[in-house]
């Protein structure tokens, strides 16, 4: 018998990916999330929602991009890094249990 391989995780698709990361890094620049963030986060939530991806998943995953980004190195300081990676956090579970 072949030995169980591990099941790849969904992912989310590279235009929503690019599409965070932008508004990510955008948030990073200006110190607080651009109003677009709203409308990324409902369609990448019911992205998510479609291809089975749960919501501690959804979280993992925007938090890979998040400190994936350069500009992160270059924020003005780490409390406004917090600040802005807890409102998405939040944003994120609202809209994904939002329907």
């Amino acid at each position: 018998m072949a030995p169980d391989r591990p099941t790849r995780s969904p992912r989310l698709e590279p235009e929503t990916e690019q599409s965070l990361r932008a508004l990510l890094a955008r948030a990073l620049h200006d110190g607080n999330h651009v109003p677009e963030l709203h409308d990324a986060l409902c369609s990448t939530a019911d992205e998510a929602r479609s291809k089975g991806i749960q919501a501690e998943q959804l979280l993992i995953l925007l938090k890979d991009i998040w400190f994936s980004l350069p500009e992160l190195a270059r924020a003005r300081s780490s409390e406004m890094q917090n600040e802005l990676l807890q409102q998405l956090i939040s944003r994120c579970i609202q809209q994904y249990y939002a329907e």
